[in-house]
């Protein structure tokens, strides 16, 4: 059993992008394996959940694990909501054993932060 993490930037959300995630995991997901993601409704995260419910996965029943970020109080100055985000990331790069990331052209922001986390995992961009 592993931990498949699957990341990716907000501007990447379309059915395309979804396609290309969706085929990188059927190439490595076997019975047993789990789910696991940043809980953003854009991007890798909303794939991550559709891919989760195409086959049974859940929070409920172990099957998929999101790090969701914790709530920042309003009025908070940006670096605590940026912390918060990028805290999300270890988590997801700490738990994963493979990492599937739908990368922005940019190659900035959290899914770059995720893949440099997960050193020494294997990584499908």
């Amino acid at each position: 059993m592993k931990i498949i993490g699957i990341i990716g930037s907000r501007r990447r959300n379309t059915d395309d992008d979804h396609a290309l995630i969706w085929e990188a995991f059927r190439q490595i997901y076997e019975d047993g394996d789990k789910i696991c993601s940043g809980g953003c409704p854009k991007g890798g995260d909303r794939f991550a959940e559709i891919i989760a419910q195409k086959i049974g996965l859940t929070e409920r029943n172990g099957g998929l694990i999101i790090h969701r970020p914790k709530s920042v109080p309003s009025g908070s100055p940006r670096w605590t909501y940026a912390k918060v985000n990028y805290d999300r990331n270890t988590l997801i790069a700490k738990d994963s054993d493979i990492i599937i990331a739908c990368v922005a052209s940019d190659r900035k922001g959290g899914t770059e932060d995720t893949i440099k986390k997960s050193k020494g995992k294997i990584i499908l961009v």
